[in-house]
């Protein structure tokens, strides 16, 4: 990113440059009230020097605030001294000139004449300064909910792509919610097929926001269509790989996990995904399965491996994204995978919605969420 679009925001360069013209403007006229107190006796050097001073540090304050935003104190506050050292030299360098005791009439004329000056121009530098905010306000404010507009959209479309799952087939439970970290999230789960052929995906696209957003929908329209295809699900990851490649940034990247059950066994595989956990009914225990592939969309072809797995009456598998174990406290410290298997392992054997609740309440009370948070249950009857 340039040095000035970080300077700019998400301001276009013409409102950036009218919003500093505005700010010198206004302050500008600190230094024609100067002029006036001093009923209009400053040299013209530093007439034009506090003119200068006045207008143009305010155009820095407001540049350092763009800049560093929550920081803008570490410019600004030797900004400041600066900006008081200068007027001070000035103040003391070009003294105004003497009153004298009595002033002729075209003395007279001209102190009035330079008031007057002042007068109308600060009137002036204020219209400006005023014509220059107004610009930026009507035509951001319009950019604005133009862009909320797209953004509410946006969201509703993630509403429909990505719903709670609570549905039972083919003799499993499941149970899912994904909870974005804005108004549009990046991650996806979803269940698809039918009784005797079905698969349980979960994917987390990298980012946050809008783009990530429209490539979470590609990625569940892709894999719905390679799903109703009669495709097998151990194909699924190299050819999402292969559809996903040549659509997204160069920079991004999918992670994904899947449970898919098919000619009477389950089948898991992971691209670049967190374990999935599996909570063992008879045992108690939670394993982690683990299957070592790159994420989706780094290469444009790659061998993707899956494995076969068991599963036992009462047997929980649990697909998460990293938000659940990446989730911070004040303190820094991390959720943790092991956090996650220990509240897994305590309420294992609950119905799959307090599963869920349990684990999604202990990650809120250890910290704030700043990542798309998503878990996907699947429970064999």
């Amino acid at each position: 990113m340039s040095g000035a679009k970080i300077q700019r925001g998400n301001l276009p360069r013409r409102a950036y440059f009218l919003f500093q013209l505005g700010v010198f403007f206004l302050f500008a006229t600190i230094g024609l009230s100067n002029d006036i107190l001093q009923m209009g006796r400053m040299p013209k050097l530093p007439y034009a020097l506090t003119l200068l001073v006045s207008g143009i540090f305010p155009v820095c304050y407001a540049i350092a605030g763009f800049a560093l935003r929550g920081k803008w104190w570490k410019a600004s506050v030797p900004l400041f001294a600066v900006h008081y050292t200068l007027l001070r030299l000035l103040a003391q360098a070009l003294p105004p000139e003497l009153v004298l005791a009595k002033m002729n009439a075209g003395e007279i004329a001209r102190m009035e004449e330079r008031l007057t000056f002042d007068g109308l121009a600060i009137i002036f530098a204020v219209l400006l300064g005023y014509g220059c905010f107004l610009y930026v306000t009507i035509t951001q404010g319009r950019r604005y909910f133009r862009m909320q507009a797209e953004i509410e959209l946006a969201t509703e479309i993630h509403h429909v792509l990505v719903p709670a799952i609570e549905v039972k087939m083919g003799g499993y439970e499941f149970y899912g919610k994904s909870l974005p970290s804005g108004d549009v999230g990046g991650d996806l789960i979803d269940v698809a097929g039918g009784d005797e052929n079905w698969v349980a995906y979960l994917a987390d696209v990298s980012g946050h926001g809008v783009a990530p957003g429209v490539v979470m929908g590609m990625v569940k329209s892709a894999a719905r269509m390679l799903l109703s295809s009669g495709d097998d699900a151990g194909h699924l990851l190299p050819r999402l790989n292969e559809v996903l490649y040549p659509l997204k940034k160069p920079d991004m990247f999918v992670t994904f996990c899947y449970v898919a059950k098919g000619g009477g066994g389950l089948r898991f595989g992971l691209a670049g995904h967190p374990a999935i956990l599996r909570f063992s009914a008879a045992t108690g225990a939670i394993t982690e399965l683990e299957c070592q592939n790159m994420p989706l969309g780094i290469l444009p072809e790659g061998e993707f491996a899956s494995t076969e797995i068991q599963a036992e009456p009462g047997d929980v598998f649990a697909l998460y994204t990293d938000g659940f174990v990446e989730t911070a406290n004040r303190k820094g410290e991390e959720f943790g995978l092991e956090r996650l298997r220990s509240e897994f392992q305590k309420h294992g054997g609950e119905p799959l919605e307090t599963i869920y609740g349990s684990l999604s309440e202990s990650v809120a009370r250890f910290g704030t969420q700043f990542d798309d948070q998503s878990l996907l249950l699947i429970r064999k009857m």
